[in-house]
């Protein structure tokens, strides 16, 4: 069985350069381990094996990614770096961008991110090596690499993968409304749920769905781990559940107000009147009979 030689090719199809200076430092600081994949990097697409790629996928660059992929080596592999390149990210709508990448090629590994860490970059790249062993003898061995994430953890103030608190979210959808890159999708269902769900390929890690909370619900976590297999681009997504009540005076469902909410709202009174089950309309009715009765 012959050595597999990944060797390394990087292309930009509009790209801010976010993606491309986080891989530039990937490549060459020795504690990111991509040495020990046995990687070359090289200068003309015709020697590549793996194919690396940054970027939304312009209307400009279309022709220049076709025409590269026409040279590769094959069996090869396409590694995506960014959520750009995943989903188009914030540009997903704009009339200058043809992609995501996968309209015109099968990617392998998506590293989603804005931009996403070294560590991340490695762990995808190194995923990537594994597909192409796979591609051209049918298994893979381990990678050394498979270890960095043992020995690091990101700093507290790091804004990773984001997450929510169901008890503290009342599905006021200023999160989806907020969101720059459309990664945030709540919906209701016939049996009384809203369903949050956050996409993880798309999100660009702004925190503007954080900041904008009004009851803190959704949240930054300081988890960096985004690579995943082309098979997993569509199931790496965070749901949550949040559920209606029935009003004790007139029985119609309703929203309740968080705990969050109440926190924010009566910080120095104890709320538990306030909690409970009555909607809305019919706490209005009562404190009016309340006041004027």
């Amino acid at each position: 069985m012959s050595k597999v030689i990944p060797k390394l090719f990087r292309i930009n199809t509009g790209s801010c350069n976010g993606c491309d200076v986080e891989f530039v430092a990937t490549a060459f600081v020795d504690k990111f381990q991509l040495d020990t994949l046995g990687i070359e990097l090289v200068s003309d697409v015709k020697d590549a094996n793996l194919l690396v790629i940054t970027g939304p996928l312009s209307a400009r660059s279309e022709s220049f990614l076709k025409n590269a992929l026409g040279k590769l080596k094959k069996p090869f592999v396409v590694v995506g770096i960014g959520t750009c390149s995943v989903s188009c990210g914030i540009f997903r709508d704009s009339y200058a961008i043809n992609g995501p990448i996968d309209k015109f090629v099968e990617v392998d590994v998506n590293i989603a991110g804005c931009p996403p860490r070294p560590q991340s970059i490695a762990e995808g790249i190194a995923k990537g090596v594994k597909v192409l062993e796979q591609k051209m003898h049918g298994e893979a061995t381990p990678k050394a690499i498979d270890t960095i994430f043992k020995d690091f953890s990101a700093p507290e103030s790091f804004r990773g993968r984001m997450s929510l608190n169901e008890e503290n979210c009342t599905a006021c959808r200023t999160c989806e409304t907020v969101c720059p890159s459309n990664a945030i999708e709540i919906s209701s269902t016939d049996d009384g749920w809203f369903v949050h769900k956050i996409w993880h390929n798309s999100c660009c890690f702004c925190g503007n769905c954080a900041y904008f909370c009004p009851t803190d619900a959704i949240f930054a976590t300081n988890s960096f781990d985004t690579a995943k297999l082309q098979s997993e681009k569509f199931s790496d997504v965070n749901i949550g559940y949040i559920d209606y009540q029935k009003c004790s005076c007139c029985g119609e469902m309703y929203m309740p107000p968080s705990q969050g909410l109440l926190n924010k709202s009566y910080i120095y009174n104890n709320v538990s009147k306030l909690n409970e089950r009555i909607c809305s309309k019919c706490r209005k009715e009562a404190n009016f009979k309340r006041m004027y009765a």
